[in-house]
């Protein structure tokens, strides 16, 4: 297989290294970025159920979803910050 490089982001490299944890557990096995975008990949566009199910009405308040989307995102914050000091 011939390989290409990329430019990334620091931010998309921290958001690959971070799905790479995610599918390194699920799997118990090492992956590669290679891994990674096929997942990534693979999950593009195939669950139009699951954004509807996304998107419907919750019965909550915006600032309890608000709430809930900035604690998951410290929540993200703080395994990007573990998996970096991992593997860096």
């Amino acid at each position: 297989m011939s390989s290409t490089t990329i430019t990334i982001s620091e931010r998309t490299r921290r958001e690959l290294l971070r799905v790479a944890g995610q599918l390194q557990l699920r799997r118990g096995k090492k992956v590669d970025y290679e891994d990674v975008i096929e997942y990534l990949l693979s999950k593009t566009g195939k669950n139009e159920r699951l954004l509807m199910e996304a998107v419907k009405a919750t019965g909550r308040s915006s600032a309890e979803i608000a709430d809930a989307l900035r604690n998951g995102r410290e929540e993200d914050a703080r395994s990007e910050q573990e998996l970096e000091r991992r593997y860096t």
